[in-house]
């Protein structure tokens, strides 16, 4: 084989190497899961259901919406406020007049909330968000300066009648 032949021959392979190296790349990433902008999240119908639920869950929040807050949980609602006291549980039943009479001590509420994690079984229909919320709101009853409060915090949801709805952590 002569030089020039051995040249051509090897420019040919290498065109075909490189070719067949981006097309393996390409298919690799292509399997991988999309993910939403700017998250580690995965992009697929049930987190972004699960984004807007979490999305009408703080735009209740901060207009002290009691029925729309309602109407994002479960019937099996409970949740013990991150205490070991009785005195903040709430339930489905209770919350229907605990969380007016919360929202009407509070005013100016600000709320942020920042998606840290989503794992979904799909098997069970649940899903585990892990989140980190940041809000500020005035109590006048007590101080007219603005108080905050921020914390990492754990929602359970679960599918009903396809929709997701919230379990506890709210």
């Amino acid at each position: 084989m002569t030089a020039s032949l051995w040249k051509e021959e090897w420019n040919t392979m290498s065109v075909r190497g490189l070719a067949w190296l981006g097309i393996v790349l390409l298919a690799a990433g292509g399997c991988a899961a999309r993910r939403i902008p700017g998250t580690d999240i995965e992009d697929n119908a049930d987190t972004r259901a699960i984004l807007y639920l979490l999305e009408r869950y703080r735009v209740a929040v901060e207009h002290k919406d009691s029925n729309t807050l309602i109407g994002l949980v479960s019937t099996s609602f409970k949740d013990n406020g991150g205490t070991a006291s009785p005195d903040d549980d709430l339930d489905y039943q209770n919350l229907q007049t605990k969380l007016p009479q919360r929202f009407a001590r509070v005013d100016d509420v600000h709320l942020d909330v920042n998606i840290r994690k989503i794992d979904l079984d799909k098997d069970q229909g649940t899903a585990s968000v892990i989140y980190y919320y940041n809000m500020s709101f005035r109590m006048p009853t007590l101080s007219s300066k603005l108080l905050s409060e921020s914390e990492i915090k754990q929602m359970l949801l679960r599918r009903e009648q396809g929709q997701w709805k919230i379990m506890s952590g709210v």
